[in-house]
Protein backbone atom coordinates (compact mmCIF):
# COMPACT_ATOMS: atom_id res chain seq x y z
CA UNK A 1 0.00 0.00 0.00
CA UNK A 2 1.82 3.25 -0.76
CA UNK A 3 1.26 6.29 1.58
CA UNK A 4 -0.11 9.28 0.98
CA UNK A 5 1.91 12.02 0.66
CA UNK A 6 1.90 14.59 3.01
CA UNK A 7 -0.23 18.05 2.20
CA UNK A 8 1.10 21.85 2.59
CA UNK A 9 -0.76 24.98 1.66
CA UNK A 10 1.44 26.95 -0.31
CA UNK A 11 1.51 31.12 -1.00
CA UNK A 12 3.30 33.54 -2.69
CA UNK A 13 3.94 37.12 -0.69
CA UNK A 14 2.82 40.44 -2.56
CA UNK A 15 2.59 43.56 -1.85
CA UNK A 16 -0.61 43.03 -0.02
CA UNK A 17 0.60 39.72 2.09
CA UNK A 18 0.15 36.35 1.56
CA UNK A 19 -2.20 35.25 -0.98
CA UNK A 20 -3.16 31.33 -1.03
CA UNK A 21 -2.23 29.48 -3.85
CA UNK A 22 -4.19 26.30 -2.83
CA UNK A 23 -3.35 23.13 -0.75
CA UNK A 24 -1.20 20.42 -2.56
CA UNK A 25 0.76 17.39 -1.97
CA UNK A 26 4.14 17.69 -1.39
CA UNK A 27 5.45 16.66 -4.65
CA UNK A 28 2.74 18.53 -6.12
CA UNK A 29 4.72 21.75 -4.21
CA UNK A 30 7.90 20.43 -5.17
CA UNK A 31 7.38 20.70 -9.24
CA UNK A 32 6.31 24.25 -9.22
CA UNK A 33 8.29 26.35 -11.11
CA UNK A 34 10.99 27.94 -9.95
CA UNK A 35 10.00 31.64 -11.37
CA UNK A 36 7.26 31.53 -8.35
CA UNK A 37 8.64 32.23 -5.40
CA UNK A 38 6.38 30.37 -3.25
CA UNK A 39 6.52 28.87 0.58
CA UNK A 40 4.35 26.11 2.22
CA UNK A 41 3.24 25.63 5.01
CA UNK A 42 5.18 23.70 7.47
CA UNK A 43 4.77 19.79 7.19
CA UNK A 44 4.21 19.28 10.31
CA UNK A 45 1.50 21.58 10.70
CA UNK A 46 -2.04 21.32 9.20
CA UNK A 47 -2.36 23.01 5.97
CA UNK A 48 -4.86 26.13 5.88
CA UNK A 49 -4.29 26.26 9.75
CA UNK A 50 -0.80 27.41 10.44
CA UNK A 51 0.52 30.63 10.10
CA UNK A 52 4.20 28.71 10.06
CA UNK A 53 5.85 28.72 6.16
CA UNK A 54 8.79 27.64 5.01
CA UNK A 55 10.68 27.92 1.38
CA UNK A 56 10.02 25.41 -1.23
CA UNK A 57 14.44 24.42 -0.23
CA UNK A 58 13.50 23.73 2.98
CA UNK A 59 10.57 21.45 2.48
CA UNK A 60 12.50 19.48 -0.01
CA UNK A 61 15.35 18.36 2.78
CA UNK A 62 11.97 17.73 5.48
CA UNK A 63 12.16 14.73 7.57
CA UNK A 64 8.85 13.77 6.28
CA UNK A 65 9.44 14.62 2.48
CA UNK A 66 12.51 12.24 2.23
CA UNK A 67 10.93 9.61 4.09
CA UNK A 68 7.70 9.60 1.51
CA UNK A 69 9.95 9.28 -1.14
CA UNK A 70 12.13 6.83 0.27
CA UNK A 71 8.82 4.45 0.32
CA UNK A 72 7.62 5.27 -2.97
CA UNK A 73 10.93 3.95 -4.60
Amino acid sequence: MQKNKPLVEVVVSTSKGKVPLGIMNTEQALALPDEIDAKVSHPDHKPGETDVYIPLEELERHPVVTATERKSQ
